[in-house]
């Protein structure tokens, strides 16, 4: 049972310290993108801001692993951060705004949804059919890439009629707090330039060491991952313990996609809060582009120029297709939902929430089998 625990802990608190970092960071990152369109912002900005963490995740697991069991570490954190994205984030942010007006209903444009749910489901298919095909190389990555560069293309020729976003400061003078509860609760901005207001210099300083810390604590929601999956592992000056002795991809799917998935949660709430629906829900399916096209793809760039293509075991390229219908069908059922006319009630939003909880049972009773 010690065994199980020290990595569970661990995951905790990396998933905590990610929270808070991408908390900053999403300061930093409104401040730099205050002047983007409705609906741009959510699938850039907020996009990239809230998948940081999926993206050391991938760089880490590619090379603290390698090969084949790094990449499917990094695959099974960014497939289960779409499915925790897609179903979990928006339903939470709706039930969120119902439960705090007089409102039955949350209506988001469904033309968004519908653009960024056929780009999602393009990437999909795209990388399902790579990994079918047994080998990845910096070519594969090189196309996930481009898709993602498509898509900015497409988002911004398409939306240049919204309207803009009024950046606010998110405390008042009544919620300044001090430099000691600052280090207590791991506010990064009030740690690094106290209660100023941001100018854009400091918005990028926010910005970056946010960013560094997401990075470094990545490092150990992997190694604790690793640790999970293991049938032993050892800590230093602990010694040796049991894990669970199951595949690496089951683990980073479940834990460690929840574990990088905070920033999401907390960018799509605070926009459902402000009335941005478009924002919520647009940062969730465009977080996921981003992660399997970029935070998925730049990792396996510089891996395979550096050590080669990698070769797929048979297990991998199993278990990826036998789920495949998973992540492509609970994603159109999700975009069914959110494009119905009349909007998404809480009901609407509880059901999403019990499909994801179905598929986490599935894959811990195929896990365990």
């Amino acid at each position: 049972m010690t065994g199980l625990i020290i990595p569970l802990i661990l995951i905790f608190f990396s998933g905590y310290v990610i929270w808070r970092a991408g908390d900053t960071f999403l300061e930093g990152s409104n401040y730099i993108g205050r002047n983007l369109k409705d609906g741009v912002k959510g699938a850039t900005i907020n996009a990239v801001a809230s998948s940081m963490p999926e993206l050391f995740i991938a760089l880490f697991f590619l090379f603290y692993l390698k090969d084949a069991s790094g990449f499917s570490g990094g695959l099974g954190t960014s497939f289960g951060s779409v499915l925790f994205n897609s179903l979990i984030i928006p339903s939470v942010a709706i039930i969120g705004v119902l439960s705090r007006s007089k409102k039955k209903t949350v209506t988001v444009s469904k033309k968004i949804i519908l653009r960024d749910g056929v780009w999602l489901l393009l990437v999909e298919f795209v990388l399902i059919y790579f990994i079918q095909q047994g080998t990845i190389s910096w070519i594969e990555s090189l196309m996930l890439m481009l898709i993602y560069v498509l898509y900015l293309i497409y988002l911004f020729k398409t939306m240049r009629g919204g309207e803009g976003i009024k950046y606010e400061e998110p405390f008042s003078d009544k919620e300044t707090v001090s430099l000691m509860s600052a280090f207590i609760i791991l506010d990064l901005k009030r740690i690094l330039i106290g209660n100023k207001p941001l100018n854009i210099r400091k918005a990028w300083v926010v910005f970056v060491i946010s960013s560094l810390v997401i990075g470094f604590v990545c490092y150990f929601l992997v190694v604790a991952c690793e640790w999970l999956g293991s049938e032993t592992y050892y800590v230093p000056f602990f010694g040796e313990f049991e894990g669970l002795g199951v595949p690496i991809l089951f683990v980073a799917m479940i834990f460690a996609a929840i574990g990088s998935s905070f920033p999401d949660t907390i960018i799509s709430y605070k926009d459902a809060q402000n009335g941005n629906y478009d924002d919520a829900i647009s940062n969730a399916y465009g977080s996921n582009i981003f992660n399997l096209c970029v935070a998925l793809g730049i990792p396996l760039f510089f891996f395979t120029i550096s050590y080669g293509p990698i070769e797929l075991t048979p297990q991998i390229i199993s278990l990826v297709s036998s789920l495949s219908w998973w992540f492509v069908g609970l994603t159109v059922f999700s975009i069914f939902l959110y494009t119905r006319d009349g909007g998404v009630n809480k009901n609407q939003a509880l059901i999403l929430i019990s499909s994801y909880f179905v598929f986490i049972f599935y894959i811990f009773w195929i896990a365990t089998s």
